[in-house]
């Protein structure tokens, strides 16, 4: 494999996590009405650990996913991480949960925290071209011959010293 290809491979590698960004929660008043999609992460209730122990687990503390619906009394998201209080964290696939409102303490939305985004996408950046760099993956942008090279030797050119 070309080492100049393997390491544009390693760039995209190192760029798409920082293009990412990075995500914060905060409040959401679902009072007000809330949009089918968002992502959300669910503060469950002590009473709320105790009701939704059967279909969620015993000691379920934390619920993340995509709210789908909200109403008066219900919230239905489909869940995509539950997380237990003793820091256990499962992976879901999507499936939806029903249940009531007052089984939530918080409900918050996730945003896009563009400081921390920038931050790391700048960083991730000057580490590749750090890394780039230090393997010549640049090249010379300047035409013509090296300019470290010298006059040929002096055998080739057909006469002795």
């Amino acid at each position: 494999m070309n080492i100049r290809l393997f390491c544009r491979q390693w760039v995209v590698v190192g760029v798409v996590p920082a293009v990412l960004g990075c995500y914060t929660y905060a409040p959401l008043d679902t009072s007000t009405g809330v949009q089918a999609g968002e992502h959300v992460a669910v503060e469950v209730t002590d009473r709320g650990r105790v009701e939704l122990g059967e279909r969620l687990g015993s000691g379920v503390m934390r619920l993340e996913g995509t709210l789908t619906r909200t109403d008066s009394q219900d919230l239905v998201m489909n869940v995509w991480r539950v997380m237990s209080i003793g820091g256990e964290t499962s992976r879901w696939s999507g499936e939806s949960v029903r249940f009531r409102r007052d089984l939530a303490a918080t409900v918050q939305m996730r945003t896009l925290n563009r400081p921390r985004t920038y931050l790391a996408a700048g960083a991730a950046v000057a580490g590749l071209v750090l890394f780039a760099k230090s393997f010549d993956l640049f090249g010379s942008f300047v035409g013509g011959s090296d300019p470290d090279e010298g006059p040929p030797p002096a055998s080739s050119r057909g006469w002795w010293p």
